[in-house]
């Protein structure tokens, strides 16, 4: 197999990594080859380095054993990076076209784009991502591509992603110690949310939350678009603690108490029990009501998706487009605690929550256990390149109009 066909993607998570690689088809789709994810809790906290060296080691040992069970050698990485360093915005741009003709042309849009990402930015901070979501001409909107149209002015409208520079070449530092290049930090939400969402959902408005451990990203969609995204520092790990904290059990005892017997809201208990677990001296065993242990989840649950709602709540009067929210797709691995779903209908009060799985029109996933939630954003990620990307970077200066469909041809090409 040709190094050239696959595909690699890096899911840097709370604490964990998640490692995906794919190969492109001929049918226009990437066949998931193999994923795999390690724990890194001295490497990384909350999605940012805190010690290089380990994470370096875990990702080398990771990558050993992808590239072991795949059959093939990585050289580079799409890494997916997450954290309450990263902001957004959204800004817009203005250019006016001169020309005699007045007729619009690629360059106009990439200028107008420029003028758009033209934003005041601290010394510690980048750009990752400018995302168009519409344009106007002579101030009727509505246009995904003006290129042809005839007009004065051109306006667009962008959602810009930025992140702390140091967090950033950290990552970047790890992943060239264990012996790899970096192709690109990717902001998770955008090409999860992209490849889990239905044109449709994205049309009439919904979010998707994606519960991790240590962070939860949110994501909005209205009219097509990303139009607000944000990574706050609240996740399932919180759960565990309270859960080992007030029972007085081993961390990995908690956490297998959250899955196997916790539920977010404590209607959905039908029979309380007794359950017998180890003590925190993990020789004496100890029991433990099933209501009980809800009675520790619950107060979690609730700060959890009482911020969600504030924010939206908040940037509502900025945003307007917030308020067309009817739909919630929950992604994560935080996200599988029974009754999550319940919970988020009755908080937001929103009768369409459901979970969200990367689309069969883009991967092929013949084994099944890569449906769990934790491999979600690695598989996501790996349609970045092919799909999403090209679509954002259309009309930069190297590739036209029709980029998106050349690309794909390119892509084929050097597959055949």
């Amino acid at each position: 197999m040709d190094k050239d066909d696959i595909i690699c993607s890096l899911d840097i998570g709370s604490d964990s990594l998640v490692c995906a690689v794919g190969k492109f088809t001929p049918d226009d789709k990437i066949e998931l080859l193999y994923a795999a994810s390690k724990k890194c809790k001295k490497g990384i906290k909350g999605g940012v380095v805190i010690n290089i060296a380990s994470l370096s080691n875990t990702l080398r040992e990771l990558m050993d054993e992808v590239e072991s069970e795949a059959g093939i050698r990585i050289t580079e990485v799409y890494a997916a990076v997450r954290g309450s360093h990263l902001e957004s915005l959204n800004n817009q741009g203005i250019y006016n076209i001169t020309r005699s003709d007045r007729e619009i042309i690629t360059e106009d849009v990439y200028s107008v784009i420029e003028n758009a990402k033209t934003i005041h930015l601290r010394n510690e901070r980048e750009i990752i991502h400018v995302i168009p979501q519409n344009f106007s001409v002579d101030g009727e909107k509505g246009f995904e591509n003006p290129v042809g149209m005839e007009g004065n002015t051109l306006e667009t409208s962008v959602h810009i992603i930025t992140g702390n520079i140091s967090h950033l070449n950290n990552i970047s530092k790890a992943i060239a110690n264990s012996g790899f290049n970096i192709s690109e930090h990717v902001y998770h939400i955008y090409p999860l949310s992209e490849v889990v969402l239905s044109e449709e959902e994205k049309k009439l408005g919904c979010a998707v939350i994606d519960i991790g451990d240590q962070i939860t990203s949110i994501a909005v969609y209205s009219d097509g678009k990303i139009r607000f995204s944000k990574d706050i520092p609240l996740g399932s790990y919180f759960i565990t603690h309270d859960i080992a904290l007030l029972a007085h059990v081993p961390f990995d005892v908690a956490d297998s108490l959250k899955e196997n017997y916790g539920y977010a809201i404590s209607s959905m208990l039908d029979n309380d029990s007794e359950i017998e677990v180890l003590s925190m001296d993990k020789t004496s065993k100890k029991k433990i009501n099933q209501s009980t242990l809800i009675d520790y989840i619950k107060p979690r649950v609730e700060e959890l998706l009482v911020e969600i709602k504030e924010i939206i709540d908040k940037n509502k009067v900025s945003m307007p487009e917030l308020e067309n929210i009817n739909a919630i797709i929950l992604t994560g691995g935080g996200s599988m605690l029974k009754g999550m779903d319940k919970a988020f209908e009755k908080v937001f009060n929103i009768s369409d929550v459901r979970y969200g799985r990367v689309s069969d029109e883009y991967v092929v996933i013949k084994d099944k256990k890569y449906l769990n939630q934790k491999y979600t954003t690695a598989i996501s990620l790996l349609c970045y390149p092919i799909f999403i990307k090209p679509q954002i970077e259309q009309f930069s200066n190297n590739v036209g109009s029709n980029g998106f469909i050349q690309f794909l041809k390119w892509v084929k090409n050097i597959f055949s």
